[in-house]
């Protein structure tokens, strides 16, 4: 298979998208990735990623590659869950505690901190909005997560959210008052609530 066709599948494979680390693997080097750049055929859109002339370039996936114990969570999570018509500016993304951070995050996330016990709870997996899966938090983990965070978040944020999540047809309050039990929220929870419900 010629290098160019090996640079052809490995778009196909990732929705017009691809790390340099998975062209090293497939036996191209970083050389000839900058001469398919210099030529036209790819465009570099950061360190290591390279995509079609043209695509948009997937953030939330090759983010969650670079750094995969990151889950999507806050403002991000409502986005991917179509909760608010507001595009994040920074992305909100949860790690547990004793993850170390990389400079990379912390210029480009809004980031949250958890107890390891706690980060897997209502884990769950979304579309990016561009083909590729991200994981994220569930819709009631994010009320939750969003409920605790109030005092960092618009409070219109919260309000919307919370009313979206009422008219939904996907809500599930067993669930949600669960994991506010877990997160001691409960109480606050239900004056949110009792007002919408």
């Amino acid at each position: 298979m010629t290098d160019m066709a090996i640079v052809q599948q490995l778009l196909t494979q990732g929705n017009g998208m691809f790390a340099a680390s998975q062209a090293t693997k497939a036996g191209i080097h970083r050389q000839q990735l900058a001469g398919f750049v210099k030529t036209g055929i790819l465009e570099r859109t950061e360190r290591g990623i390279y995509i079609s002339p043209g695509e948009l370039d997937d953030a939330l996936f090759w983010m969650q590659q670079r750094a995969q114990k990151i889950v999507y969570s806050h403002e991000t999570a409502l986005f991917l869950h179509r909760m608010t018509d507001r595009t994040p500016i920074q992305y909100s993304i949860t790690v547990p505690s004793s993850y170390k951070v990389s400079a990379y995050l912390k210029k480009s996330c809004k980031i949250y901190y958890i107890k390891q016990e706690l980060i897997d709870l209502g884990k769950t997996e979304k579309s990016s909005g561009m083909g590729n899966t991200v994981v994220t938090y569930n819709l009631e983990r994010t009320l939750c997560d969003i409920i605790r965070s109030r005092n960092k978040i618009d409070n219109q944020i919260l309000i919307d959210a919370l009313k979206n999540y009422a008219r939904s047809n996907d809500k599930d309050l067993h669930r949600l008052y669960q994991y506010a039990r877990n997160f001691g929220i409960e109480k606050i929870l239900y004056q949110y609530l009792e007002v919408l419900l």
